[in-house]
């Protein structure tokens, strides 16, 4: 029975290992999500330099055409990767500071929110690659149905990630050392207002007198890319949280 306890013991900490491993995954996101669109910019650029006269092209133009197209293809699969795994280990831990808690009524909100969290983080993942996919040339009407799921389920995600880290805190009293909600608060509080700017931005840009609307195409731009920056660097502030505590569950078995 030593034997396997001790067998049991081995496979934990092997599994534990491998999600410290896994949760570089998590810096990743923005590492390579957002050089990639800043380049898919200076490729389009540097092959339809007629597309920024008094203008300004959006990520989604900029990635509408080869090489550019193709550029941004891959490199958001990657991204699409490592943002499933990091909302998966994500849910883990989670669900571990939910076993901290009694079982019973007390534990079904935060349960849903962290289920929900997870959920909508990996579905803006994949509408990430679905928009990667097609583009405004192969695919327009699925790609703009892409990018408003994108931003809704992303924006969905940070917000139930904060509800639930707030919910657990007071539930648990888990001490507010070290489980990232100043990092995430600020990213989700900047997310919260760009996103709103952006939308608005979004909805009056065409109604501006023709002789402002290339610094309003700018400003819109500028917002379009803050946004994405913003989305692509939510999980690196949960980075040292997480390697942590795979790192602590492993040392602890």
């Amino acid at each position: 029975m030593s034997e396997l306890r001790a067998m049991d013991g081995e496979d934990t900490n092997g599994s534990a290992n491998l999600l410290e491993r896994l949760s570089l995954a998590l810096p990743l996101v923005f590492l390579i999500g957002a050089p990639s669109i800043l380049v898919t910019r200076l490729i389009f650029l540097r092959y339809f330099p007629s597309h920024f006269v008094r203008d300004s092209p959006t990520i989604s133009e900029t990635a509408s055409e080869p090489p550019a197209s193709l550029f941004f293809e891959w490199t958001m699969a990657l991204v699409t990767l490592c943002i499933v795994i990091s909302w998966t280990l994500n849910m883990l831990r989670n669900r571990h500071r939910l076993s901290l808690v009694t079982n019973g009524p007390a534990t079904f909100w935060p349960s849903m929110l962290h289920t929900m969290a997870g959920l909508m983080g990996i579905s803006a993942g994949l509408f990430l690659l679905l928009i990667a996919v097609y583009n405004l040339d192969n695919g327009h009407d699925v790609h703009m149905f892409g990018s408003w799921a994108f931003y809704i389920t992303q924006t969905a995600s940070i917000t139930f990630d904060i509800l639930f880290v707030l919910w657990i805190r007071r539930l648990a009293g888990i001490s507010p050392s070290g489980d990232g909600l100043a990092g995430r608060a600020v990213i989700a509080g900047l997310s919260f207002i760009v996103s709103w700017f952006f939308l608005y931005m979004y909805e009056t840009k065409n109604y501006v007198a023709p002789e402002n609307r290339y610094a309003v195409q700018l400003v819109y731009v500028g917002a379009e890319y803050t946004l994405a920056m913003l989305f692509f660097f939510y999980p690196v502030t949960a980075y040292n949280e997480l390697r942590r505590h795979f790192r602590e569950f492993a040392e602890g078995n």
